[in-house]
C-alpha cells in the first residue's frame, strides 16, 4: 500500500522541458532583471510572445522563444517614419 502512495506523490515529468543545454528558462522576476524591464512589462511581453510555460502553480519563461520574438519584432518597433 505504501508503494502506491509514493507513485501518486511523484511530481510532473520536467525532463521534457529541461533538456540539458538546449533551452534556457527563468522566472518572471529574474527575467525582468535580466532584460532591465519593469516586472509587469516583462510579464506582458512574455505572454505576448507565448514564452510562458505553466507547471502547476509555477510559471517559467523560455528565453529562447522570447529572444526569437524580440528579434522578429525589433524591425517594426525601431522604424521612425518621416512626417
Amino acid at each position: 500500500m505504501a508503494v502506491d502512495k509514493k507513485k501518486l506523490q511523484k511530481g510532473p515529468d520536467l525532463d521534457r522541458f529541461l533538456e540539458v543545454g538546449k533551452r534556457r528558462f527563468t522566472t518572471y522576476a529574474r527575467g525582468a532583471g535580466m532584460y532591465s524591464l519593469n516586472y509587469y512589462t516583462f510579464v506582458n511581453l512574455v505572454k505576448e510572445a507565448g514564452a510562458n510555460l505553466q507547471i502547476k502553480k509555477k510559471v517559467i519563461v523560455d528565453l529562447d522563444i522570447l529572444d526569437a520574438y524580440l528579434e522578429s519584432n525589433a524591425d517594426k518597433e525601431g522604424v521612425v517614419e518621416n512626417v
